[in-house]
Parts: structure tokens; C-alpha cells; sequence
């Protein structure tokens, strides 16, 4: 489990902080949060998602970040690589997918 959690931890990451994303984003606008802004143009819908946004940044940078490290668990080169490459994956697919969360319109 720990070579699963080191290799594929980059893109767990993504997984986990775009499941939190969609989710809270659905339950926002069943709610009405995103229909009129509040501070600038930013409605409270944004005010939800931006801290869960930047919460997944941090902890895909801190997976990144653990994700080379020599360990018991990736002891070759290329799983070492892998575990990078998939880092990156999920910090910048992160980086990608929310950051729609800082435009004004979320809900149609």
C-alpha cells in the first residue's frame, strides 16, 4: 500500500481535491450560493471553493514534495521518477482544473 500511496500520490491528490471541487461546486449552486456577488465579484459560492482549492494545492505540493524521497518503497530510479512525474500530474492538473473556481460565474 505504501508504494500505491507514494507512486500514485500526485494523482490521488488530483482525484480527491477534484471529487471535493465538483462536489462542493454542485452543492453551492443547488443551494443558490453563486447567484449574486458579495464581495466585488465574488459570490459565496467562490468564498467556498477557493479555500478548498487552495487547500488541494498544498497538499499536492507536500505529496510532490514527498514523492522522490528516497524510501524503502522506491528504491528504483524509474519508480522514483514515476512517483515525480505523477506529482507533477496532479499539482499542475490541480492548477488547471480550479482555477476556474476564481472566475465570477460558476452556476448556470
Amino acid at each position: 500500500m505504501a508504494l500505491v500511496t507514494r507512486l500514485f500520490g500526485g494523482l490521488l491528490v488530483w482525484a480527491a481535491g477534484f471529487a471535493v471541487i465538483y462536489g462542493a461546486h454542485g452543492l453551492g449552486c443547488g443551494l443558490g450560493w453563486g447567484e449574486r456577488p458579495v464581495l466585488g465579484p465574488f459570490t459565496p459560492l467562490n468564498m467556498a471553493l477557493i479555500p478548498l482549492w487552495l487547500a488541494s494545492l498544498l497538499v499536492a505540493a507536500w505529496a510532490l514534495r514527498h514523492a522522490g524521497r528516497d524510501s524503502t518503497t522506491l528504491q528504483e530510479p524509474a519508480l522514483r521518477r514515476a512517483a515525480l512525474i505523477g506529482g507533477w500530474a496532479g499539482l499542475v492538473g490541480l492548477v488547471v482544473m480550479g482555477a476556474p473556481v476564481l472566475l465570477p460565474a460558476h452556476c448556470l
